[in-house]
């Protein structure tokens, strides 16, 4: 599915995550964060900023995230899964752990169904613009692996009639 990567890949990898979550995060902050102060320890600082705990909290996140996509992307573990099947179950995966993190760490209360609603429909827009980003990035490529091709083979082409008109004056002298 993908190309061998090296750790160094999949810290880059965690660091964009994390890096998003927590420029996302910091916005909410500014936009909603007193407002949500009571509600969530997300928030719990209001608009001055997320705490450390929350930090590390969304970093453990961007690691699981990054080993999901390892897990279910790579050919290393899971040989023979549809690509379909593969994102299903990583989202899967992330949303459970997702949800235990909400639990645990009190992202917002458990027992209220907005807080829940919202979530998911933030998750599914995230996923829907990851998914979109994706599609173009691999449609991108491949319209230049295209190209490429396309013109190895002009290429080519013109190398075979070079040889030919050669082959044509040598048995001509």
């Amino acid at each position: 599915m993908e190309e061998r990567k090296t750790v160094i890949d999949y810290i880059e990898q965690v660091m964009k995550i994390f890096g998003f979550s927590i420029i996302m995060l910091n916005i909410f902050c500014i936009l909603f964060g007193e407002s949500t102060k009571e509600f969530s320890t997300i928030f719990a600082l209001g608009k001055e900023g997320l705490r450390v705990v929350t930090m590390l909290q969304f970093l453990t996140l961007a690691v699981w995230i990054t080993f999901c996509r390892f897990l279910f992307f790579t050919d290393i573990i899971i040989k023979n899964m549809r690509t379909v099947w593969r994102t299903i179950c990583m989202i899967g995966a992330i949303l459970v752990v997702m949800m235990i993190y909400i639990m645990v760490f009190q992202w917002f209360p458990k027992d209220e169904w907005l807080p829940w609603v919202m979530f998911l429909i933030n998750f599914l827009v995230c996923f829907a613009m990851s998914l979109a980003v994706m599609t173009f990035k691999e449609y991108s490529e491949n319209k230049r692996m295209e190209e490429a091709l396309g013109k190895m083979k002009r290429l080519n082409q013109m190398q075979e009639e070079n040889r030919g008109k050669e082959e044509n004056d040598g048995i001509r002298n």
